[in-house]
């Protein structure tokens, strides 16, 4: 992943150089989250269920090319903080014991995105944005936080490894364009990141007592204000 990421830069700056048009930007990013996640279940006597969403923010540095004056593409490397929670429940079989409890999880990612973006004038200054591609998150730390009912809650446990290293999604998202010089930009996108790897490792083996079969999925929409300077 760290290859592939510097091997687009690198394409990004040699194709900066070769053009004569002046299309290389640098930008920051500040991306507030909204998380959650899809549950399904594979084989398991437990009924599972998304529990709300919750609050995550990211930041990190951005490098866009820009093809045309409509046209860009972007790359950027955003270290994220994120949660997310489900529910369990299950009818005990031989009485009438309802056994339930939520199981909610702090995550760090580094996020490596690639958008497209097209832009287009709509005002003086102004342009309205639509991108749409694809990253990978690389699972840095993890904690994990059970509460049985309404009764007791453990402490977050970093050392109970149960999501999976590395997830991918695909994004697609709108917005705006502000020029604030002619070499300095600000935009702000919303943008939905869908998930599609099941993110739950299989640990039956390890952890029999706490972990169920289960497919699980990362989904978050995020609001992307992001500060470009043209090189």
């Amino acid at each position: 992943m760290k290859k592939l990421f510097l091997f687009l830069v690198l394409a990004l700056f040699v194709g900066s150089s070769v053009n004569a048009q002046k299309g290389l930007s640098f930008g920051l990013r500040a991306i507030p989250t909204l998380n959650w996640v899809s549950t399904t279940d594979t084989d398991s006597a437990f009924t599972y269920s998304n529990d709300g969403t919750k609050i995550g923010i990211g930041f990190g540095p951005s490098v866009r090319y820009k093809f045309s004056d409509n046209f860009n593409v972007d790359i950027s490397g955003i270290f994220t903080w994120q949660k997310f929670g489900f529910s369990i429940e299950n009818q005990m079989p031989d009485n009438n014991t309802v056994y339930s409890a939520t199981e909610e999880f702090k995550l760090q990612y580094i996020q490596v995105p690639l958008n497209f973006n097209g832009q287009f004038d709509v005002a003086t200054d102004f342009k309205a944005l639509i991108n749409f591609g694809a990253g990978a998150g690389i699972l840095l730390n993890s904690s994990r936080l059970v509460t049985h009912g309404t009764d007791y809650s453990t402490e977050y446990d970093p050392s109970i490894k149960m999501l999976t290293f590395v997830d991918i999604y695909l994004t697609a998202g709108a917005g705006v364009v502000y020029d604030i010089e002619d070499n300095l930009h600000l935009s702000l996108t919303v943008q939905y990141n869908n998930g599609i790897l099941d993110g739950w490792l299989d640990n039956k083996d390890t952890y029999p007592q706490l972990v169920h079969d289960l497919n699980l999925k990362h989904k978050n929409i995020a609001f992307s204000l992001g500060f470009y300077i043209d090189l």
